[in-house]
């Protein structure tokens, strides 16, 4: 019996803490961290007061009229733990759905869709304009990369503009609404919405009843699974707010800002060391921005005021990348570690990001897993640059595949990803031999050079005369790290 008691609580404990890794990201931005500061000092630590869940369903009901609604006992454990444990995040979140409130209701009501579609977000991605599902989505309404490319939206290494609120607003409004006119109900529509319509088909197979949201959903993909008895609960926690004693707390999702254009790309850390500001205040300022940098002529977003002192410091901040390019001459270390530290029976090579690739894409095209794809380049989120490598450990029957197209490749005028999956999921990656010379139109003439152990651009770039980090990471499009056997052009005179 103990052993039985036991096992349940530890069940509500694991499931009550499933969403928590959206308000885990929010609490981490920093328009949230700058606001919950100000509260603290205004107000203090406050009182909770214990959730009132009477009557849950009935007054569901009446808050989302024509929308399904339920109130299980997930329902009532993610009330629970958002309107006591989690207060102050749960208050920052609904302090931002007041900020987007007329932005998304506008846009909802003019594809005639249910204002109360609205609260949405709030479950997908705890109103957080940067938050990144485990599943692939990202923006406020957790926008998966196929929808967005099939509604306009760019998504590439370097701008997402899923993390637009307007752009993405405005493409998951026009989703739903052909969702509605496939599905003709709100509960698969919504369910695809939030879930994928694979998830809804997987679902009523498995089901075979009444397409319920509360019978549907335990049978969908564990990584979104959570989201719809979450929408039932902080569609509860907002329309009872007063109530319930929740006060939205005030958070401003943009400063007012200065807008900057740099005729050469400007990495983040470099900005905010010779600055002084944070990073996260930077890419709060700029959520489309997703690469390590800011690409050259793009809109810089930087406080108001900074961007006087930008224009005065910019000798300054070239002198920090500089700087930054020498310091990550380590970083090449931890790249040899995870080559040697490579799975049995596999061979590493390396794979130059292109433009519109993500982690999940590459990982399919070669067969692996993310998590693979993170550990091997010791990773710690999803963010890749344009021009970055990767290390990729595939079966030998891949490389010599890869080293196949290699030299057929030889004489190309420049390196390519070629893009077309193998049956296996593998593709090639295709450099030209090490010291081969590159012409290019422009009268600019190239050689290759291999990375060594120890190397650094900054190192590289005074072995060849006229050559410097800077001009080594424009031609090759990458950042200041770089890893033993990458491949990289050196610009050289004619």
């Amino acid at each position: 019996m103990r052993a039985f008691a036991f096992l349940s609580v530890l069940t509500t404990a694991c499931a009550a803490a499933q969403p928590l890794w959206r308000l885990d990201s929010l609490a981490a931005t920093w328009p949230v961290q700058a606001a919950q500061e100000a509260d603290r000092r205004q107000h203090g630590p406050g009182v909770v007061r214990a959730m009132d869940m009477r009557d849950l369903y009935a007054k569901l009901r009446t808050g989302q009229p024509g929308l399904p609604v339920f109130a299980d006992s997930l329902v009532a454990r993610y009330v629970d733990v958002l309107g006591e444990a989690r207060r102050d995040d749960l208050r920052a979140a609904l302090g931002l759905a007041r900020a987007y409130d007329a932005l998304i209701e506008g846009e909802l009501v003019q594809h005639g869709l249910p204002k109360e579609l609205k609260r949405l977000p709030l479950a997908l991605s705890c109103m957080n304009t940067l938050a990144e599902g485990p599943e692939g989505g990202a923006g406020l309404w957790m926008l998966t990369y196929p929808v967005a490319l099939r509604y306009g939206l760019r998504v590439n290494g370097e701008v997402d503009e899923r993390r637009d609120p307007r752009l993405c607003t405005m493409a998951a409004a026009r989703y739903l609404k052909d969702l509605f006119q496939h599905y003709s109900d709100w509960s698969r529509t919504i369910m695809a919405f939030a879930c994928g319509p694979a998830n809804v088909q997987r679902a009523i197979g498995r089901t075979r009843a009444t397409p319920e949201l509360r019978e549907l959903y335990p049978h969908v993909t564990e990584g979104v699974r959570d989201a719809l008895p979450l929408w039932m609960a902080m569609s509860y926690l907002a329309l009872h707010q007063d109530q319930l004693g929740i006060a939205p707390m005030m958070v401003t999702p943009m400063e007012p800002a200065d807008t900057l254009r740099s005729p050469q790309p400007v990495r983040f850390d470099a900005l905010a060391v010779a600055l002084g500001l944070p990073v996260p205040r930077l890419r709060a300022l700029n959520p489309t921005l997703c690469g390590a940098q800011v690409p050259a002529y793009h809109a810089l977003l930087v406080p108001k005021g900074e961007g006087v002192r930008y224009t005065a410091l910019s000798d300054s901040i070239a002198h920090v990348q500089l700087a930054l390019i020498e310091r990550a001459r380590t970083a090449s270390e931890p790249g040899t570690d995870a080559v040697a530290q490579g799975p049995s029976g596999r061979e590493a090579i390396y794979y130059r990001v292109r433009s519109g690739d993500f982690l999940g894409r590459i990982a399919q095209r070669f067969n692996v897993k993310v998590s693979q794809i993170k550990t091997w380049n010791r990773m710690r989120s999803d963010h890749i640059d344009v021009g970055e490598e990767l290390v990729i450990w595939v079966t030998p029957a891949q490389r010599a595949r890869f080293e196949k197209q290699q030299e057929k490749n030889d004489d190309a005028d420049e390196p390519v990803n070629d893009a077309s999956p193998k049956p296996d999921g593998s593709t090639a990656q295709v450099p030209l031999k090490a010291g081969d010379a590159l012409s290019h139109s422009t009268g600019e003439r190239f050689t290759w050079y291999t990375v060594r152990k120890g190397d650094s651009l900054y190192g590289i770039a005074k072995r060849y005369p006229g050559v410097d980090a800077d001009s080594l990471m424009r031609v090759n499009g990458i950042g200041p790290g770089i890893r033993p056997g990458q491949r990289i052009k050196v610009p050289t005179k004619r």
